[in-house]
């Protein structure tokens, strides 16, 4: 599992008293709240896990987190900056944060390249500065170049996978080629939502690794406020025992217990955390 010191550092992400009501069967009268309440902060270079079963509010809580849902009451803040809608921190938060999905074959358009789906988000934010094109210099670092070095980090041949097509890929070589989609614009938050639980046991462990390598090399930063941080959404604690630094718990919509992830691993306070990790799977 991870460690990291940044005891001295502010909080980059921190939502207080987090709310998000849906009406229930299409009916304004009965409501029911997906996140009830939740306080939650994430500090540079950690890697926040939060837990549940389907259904308990894990991906709602993210969302708001990252500013895509509108919360019905608390607020979320991005470097100390409320992140109000159409805001500078709402659009610093969109700009500076990356999301792996569940499905990798989603993220990844059919008719393109591995390597052209790679670089599509460097290629969008080109084109809103000044519509930079593939062979266009970014930071001194031709688009190929980046695109390529990414890809090695997460073990992909650039040589055989940057001409590659999705269907030429099995979904743990789809998931890997999603994390450096997400990793190329070099996040400082990356938001893994259920990112193993698509694929095969033994590409998990695969994809494990590589998130595991991910954040050892964001810790390496000489100075760890600029580390990237990670949340990873799962419902399983084998998963996150072995990337989490610390470990938020849900049910319905509220926090269940929460702290380092050695500390939930060897003393869980609640059956319910009990329950998840007699599931777990790696």
């Amino acid at each position: 599992m991870g460690t990291t010191d940044v005891a001295h550092a502010d909080p980059i992400l921190i939502g207080k008293g987090l709310t998000k009501i849906y009406a229930s069967n299409g009916s304004d009268v009965a409501r029911n709240a997906a996140v009830d309440g939740i306080d939650v902060s994430l500090m540079p270079g950690e890697c926040l896990a939060i837990i549940g079963e389907s259904g308990s509010g894990k991906t709602t809580l993210s969302r708001l987190l990252l500013g895509q849902l509108r919360p019905d009451a608390g607020q979320v803040a991005y470097q100390g900056s409320p992140v109000l809608r159409g805001s500078a921190a709402a659009r610093s938060l969109a700009r500076d944060s990356a999301l792996v999905f569940q499905n990798p074959f989603a993220s990844l358009d059919p008719r393109w390249t591995i390597g052209r789906s790679v670089a599509e988000p460097l290629l969008a934010a080109g084109r809103r500065r000044s519509g930079h094109l593939w062979h266009r210099r970014q930071d001194g670092t031709d688009l190929a170049d980046r695109v390529a070095k990414v890809l090695s980090e997460v073990q992909l041949d650039p040589d055989r996978f940057m001409t590659a097509y999705p269907s030429d890929l099995s979904g743990g070589q789809a998931q890997r080629a999603a994390i450096a989609r997400a990793l190329v614009v070099k996040p400082r938050i990356l938001l893994a939502d259920e990112p193993m639980s698509a694929i095969d046991v033994s590409a998990r462990v695969g994809i494990l690794h590589t998130l595991q390598s991910i954040m050892a090399q964001s810790r390496q930063q000489a100075d760890p406020s600029n580390g990237m941080s990670m949340i990873i959404i799962s419902h399983d604690l084998g998963v996150v025992q072995h990337i989490a630094d610390r470990v938020m718990v849900l049910s319905q919509g509220r926090v269940v217990e929460e702290g380092p992830v050695q500390t939930i691993l060897d003393h869980p306070s609640q059956s319910y955390t009990r329950q998840l990790l007699a599931a777990a799977t790696l």
